[in-house]
């Protein structure tokens, strides 16, 4: 009798791996997939104000007046290096016309590596 518990007690257990196995595996999976759902978005969003960002720096140096939209987005949205470069290029006293240009190019090379890490953490995330 005691032998029959015994086996009933183990198919039990082994019965019960099987969900529980699949369970954490979903939540990897969903994880996963929620965290890559995330960073496309994030990425969506970041080229489209980025683009954003870039015109109206372009007429902004123009007319030597930046908007607040634009100057908040940079700062509060935008990853450091960027905001830093254009911080430094508004302290900067000369804004010649080649200073201009070096300044878009910069903060466009800056804007450019900003989405370029986060394909990579795309592809990361897909490879895993």
């Amino acid at each position: 009798m005691s032998e029959t518990i015994i086996g009933v007690i183990i198919g039990g257990l082994i019965a019960s791996i099987m969900p529980v196995i699949t369970l954490i595996s979903e939540h990897r999976r969903w994880k996963r997939e929620t965290k890559l759902e995330y960073l496309k978005t994030e990425r969506a969003r970041l080229e489209s104000t980025y683009e954003k960002t870039l015109t109206e720096f372009a007429e902004g140096m123009k007319k030597n007046f930046y908007s607040s939209n634009m100057t908040s987005d940079i700062e509060i949205l935008f990853p450091k290096e960027i905001s830093d470069k254009f911080w430094g290029f508004i302290a900067d006293k000369d804004k010649s016309e080649e200073k201009c240009r070096n300044a878009y190019f910069e903060l466009a090379l800056a804007m450019k590596k900003s989405l370029k890490e986060l394909d990579s953490q795309i592809r990361d995330t897909i490879e895993n």
